[in-house]
């Protein structure tokens, strides 16, 4: 009977043991260390990674077997995949990346689940698509042009980030140290997108000429980093080259043609730094040529000058005065005539004396009376003898030396006509 009753308690103990052990329910507490993921404003393509830590608590009943996904966006991935395994107490590190793909807003989730893909743990994702900045200003070059010294003159630049821009745009601005400077000392903008921001850059020229550039660094992705405006400025020294350009024609009409030459020579070597010169250069050189023309101590003078008025009336016509521009014609022809040896040279006094004959009949040189429209002529009739065009000569004779009309055209008596006259002349 004992024996009985004791099989029968080992039984129903048995019995209870198990019925315990079926309603036991395992249980996971697996978290993220975040409710959600905040990646903010990301330019299209570029992609920013934030970590993010996964953990299976002391509340959960075992070892957690499972998988993490991302839902709902595939601008969001992770850097992990296969099966998430872990004990009681054990976090793992994961990687989520955000790579937006259009100027708009993102959202998505990242969940985790258990092997029999229970739900178990969830994670917002937010992140923005950005275009990249883009902007523009309104001038690549400021050229101030001529300043005194001692004056100090400024340009605006006007920057402007364009509408589109995702982001504001971020600059920072420098200039070497020089001539040039940025008004009230602005190193730095950030301009909202659709607005233009105006800054002025000052030139005080203490030296002939300034080339730097305004340093523009920015966060622009899609334009060169830096970029630069070039900056142009020129000390005005138009009074000290009027000056010597005076000088040299007063030592001229004196008859100082040595320091002539020097004065205009000074004016040039003035001038000569800058384009903006140019009509100052061109009538130095005009200068230079006259009084080398009669600086008959060189033997080389006339060559010299006529050098000097042929390079005026090639580089220099348009902008010097309608009288330099005769006088060069003047000078060019008397000068050639002078050097003569060649066609070409001869031809050129031809061109020269007929082009002035035609615009000024009665010419006569402003800084010595002694030379006029009889020179001219002289050297065109020379000018023809040589080239053996007689004829020509001869009815130049004529309007020289009408009295004597009409000259032969014989090349013997017409060289003793022509010698006669230039030595009355």
């Amino acid at each position: 009977m004992k024996l009985k009753k004791l099989n029968f308690f080992l039984i129903f103990t048995f019995l209870l043991i198990t019925a315990c052990d079926e309603k036991k329910e395992t249980f996971f507490d697996v978290q993220f260390d975040q409710t959600e993921l905040q990646f903010g404003k990301i330019e299209i393509t570029e992609s920013v990674s934030k970590k993010v830590r996964i953990k299976n608590t002391e509340n959960s009943t075992d070892t957690f077997v499972g998988s993490v996904r991302i839902l709902d966006s595939p601008e969001f991935t992770i850097d992990f995949t296969g099966v998430l395994t872990l004990q009681k107490n054990e976090s793992k590190e994961i990687y989520v990346t955000f790579r937006p793909t259009n100027g708009q807003e993102y959202t998505g989730k990242m969940n985790i689940f258990d092997e029999d893909e229970n739900f178990i743990s969830e994670m917002y994702l937010y992140g923005e698509g950005a275009t990249p900045v883009s902007f523009s200003y309104n001038n690549s070059k400021l050229e101030f042009g001529l300043v005194k010294s001692g004056d100090t003159k400024g340009l605006d630049l006007a920057i402007t980030n364009s509408s589109s821009s995702g982001f504001d745009l971020d600059l920072t601005l420098s200039v070497p140290i020089s001539d040039f400077t940025i008004a009230n000392n602005i190193q730095s903008l950030i301009i909202a997108p659709g607005i233009t921001e105006t800054i002025t850059i000052q030139y005080s020229p203490t030296i002939p000429t300034s080339t730097k550039s305004l340093r523009i660094e920015h966060n622009s992705s899609v334009r060169p980093n830096p970029a630069e405006v070039q900056l142009n400025g020129i000390m005005d020294e138009t009074s000290f080259i009027i000056t010597s350009i005076n000088d040299g024609w007063n030592q001229f009409e004196n008859g100082q043609y040595d320091k002539s030459i020097q004065s205009f020579q000074e004016a040039m070597n003035k001038a000569r730094i800058h384009t903006a010169y140019d009509s100052t250069y061109g009538e130095s050189m005009h200068g230079r040529g006259w009084a080398s023309l009669f600086n008959t101590g060189n033997v080389n003078h006339a060559l010299v000058a006529y050098i000097d008025f042929s390079a005026t009336m090639k580089d220099y016509s348009n902008t010097v005065s309608s009288a330099s521009l005769l006088d060069c014609l003047a000078g060019k022809a008397i000068s050639g005539v002078l050097v003569g040896s060649t066609l070409d040279r001869y031809q050129s006094v031809v061109a020269a004396a007929n082009d002035l004959l035609t615009q000024n009949l009665y010419y006569k040189f402003s800084h010595k009376s002694s030379v006029d429209h009889k020179d001219v002529r002289m050297a065109l009739i020379q000018a023809y003898y040589y080239l053996g065009n007689y004829k020509e000569a001869a009815n130049n004779m004529d309007i020289l030396d009408p009295a004597s009309a009409p000259h032969s055209s014989d090349a013997t008596q017409l060289l003793i006509a022509i010698q006669a006259l230039s030595g009355s002349l």
